[in-house]
C-alpha cells in the first residue's frame, strides 16, 4: 500500500511539473507573427503623343482637335494687337486630356513670317506668350511661303514679352494639358505680332488624346470646343 501511495505521489508531482512547464513556455513564447499585406497605390501613366509629325497628322485626321483661329487678319500697332481674338475653349465629358499638340500657321502677304521679328502670340490665362518657333517638331512637307509651328501640348515654349528672339535661351515652358484639365473653360488671347498690316493667322489648333486616369485607358470621353 505504501508503494502504491509513493507511486501515485510521483505521478502527481510529475503532472504538476508538466503543467507548470507548459504554462511557463506559453507565457514566454514569442507571439505569432501576423503578416500584414500593404497595398501600394498604382500610379497610372497617361497615354503619350510621340513628338513627330506623323502622329500629329493621324490624330488630326481622326477628328480629335479644335480650331481656335481660321484665317484671322492681325497685326500690332502702338504696342497693342489689332485683330486679336479672345477665345474660350471649353472641355466637356468625363475623360481627361492625356496629351496633344499645338499647331500654328501664319503668313504675311503670301510670305512666311520674318524669322527674327514676327511671332504668333497665344496666351491662355497668363500661361503663354510669343510662341517660340525654333522648338517646333519637324514638319513633313511644309506648306511653301508659310510659317508653321508644331509643339507638344504639354511643353509649349514661348517668350512672355517682346522683342521676339528666335534664339532666346530664357524662354518659358507651359503645360497646357494640365491647364486644360483644371477648368471647364480656358480663355485664349491670340494675335500676330508684326507691324505689317497684311498679316494673317491661318490656323491655330489644339489636337489631343483623351484618357481615363482611373484605368489608364485611352478613350474618346473628352471634348474641346469653342
Amino acid at each position: 500500500m505504501k508503494s502504491i501511495l509513493q507511486f501515485a505521489g510521483i505521478l502527481l508531482v510529475g503532472a504538476v511539473i508538466i503543467i507548470l512547464t507548459t504554462l511557463v513556455v506559453n507565457l514566454v513564447k514569442e507571439p505569432a507573427v501576423v503578416e500584414k499585406i500593404v497595398e501600394k497605390p498604382v500610379v497610372l501613366r497617361a497615354p503619350e503623343c510621340p513628338e513627330n509629325f506623323e502622329a500629329y497628322k493621324k490624330l488630326m485626321e481622326g477628328g480629335h482637335f479644335v480650331r481656335l483661329v481660321d484665317n484671322q487678319k492681325s497685326y500690332a500697332s502702338g504696342g497693342k494687337f489689332v485683330g486679336s481674338r479672345q477665345i474660350d475653349v471649353k472641355k466637356s465629358g468625363p475623360g481627361q486630356i492625356a496629351c496633344g499638340y499645338l499647331y500654328v500657321r501664319a503668313k504675311i502677304d503670301g510670305k512666311s513670317l520674318d524669322k527674327k521679328y514676327d511671332s504668333v502670340y497665344i496666351n491662355p490665362q497668363n500661361f503663354g506668350g510669343h510662341i517660340l518657333r525654333s522648338k517646333t517638331i519637324s514638319i513633313s512637307d511644309p506648306i511653301p511661303n508659310t510659317t508653321e509651328t508644331l509643339l507638344p501640348l504639354n511643353s509649349v515654349s514661348y517668350l512672355p514679352n517682346i522683342p521676339y528672339n528666335p534664339d532666346a535661351q530664357n524662354y518659358r515652358l507651359a503645360d497646357w494639358v494640365k491647364l486644360l484639365n483644371v477648368s471647364d473653360k480656358i480663355n485664349f488671347q491670340i494675335g500676330l505680332s508684326t507691324q505689317d498690316h497684311r498679316g494673317v493667322i491661318e490656323d491655330v489648333s489644339l489636337v489631343y488624346k483623351c484618357w481615363n486616369p482611373e484605368t489608364g485607358a485611352e478613350n474618346t470621353d473628352c471634348q474641346l470646343s469653342l
